[in-house]
């Protein structure tokens, strides 16, 4: 999928770098979303090449790097926000526009991760939903 990245320095902080990551997947070679959602409904179309869904998702990322030859780095935070719009619902139009939002943040960081120190498996996993939907 065509993918833009955007990199500059902070004006505010030494060593950090702030990137940001755009994919459009209209251009992708393999459109498996579209393939997947064609088998799984009715749909509805009049023109062939007809676009049925749009997707991009755009990540902003705060990165401190040690600007050594070694390239070592930390993403310090990401967040990313995207949206899809299905359209081919109904004879009579109409989208579906799904939004995502999901941030991601770094607490602590450590050289080595002892055993008593990992993260435990959830001893009794709450489900929200299903492979499709997440209802909250």
């Amino acid at each position: 999928c065509e993918t833009q990245y955007h990199i500059r320095d902070s004006q505010q902080e030494q060593n950090v770098q702030l990137v940001t990551k755009t994919k459009d997947f209209e251009n992708c070679r393999h459109r498996a979303l579209e393939l997947v959602t064609f088998m799984s409904g009715r749909i509805h179309r009049t023109n062939l090449r007809e676009k049925h869904i749009q997707s991009v998702v755009q990540t902003h990322m705060r990165v401190i790097s040690d600007r050594s030859r070694s390239g070592k780095f930390l993403i310090q935070q990401a967040d990313c926000r995207g949206e899809q719009t299905f359209r081919f619902y109904s004879e009579k139009g109409g989208d579906v526009v799904v939004f995502i939002k999901q941030i991601l943040q770094l607490t602590e960081a450590k050289s080595k991760i002892e055993e008593q120190d990992k993260i435990p498996e959830p001893s009794q996993p709450e489900p929200k939903g299903d492979l499709n939907f997440v209802f909250e």
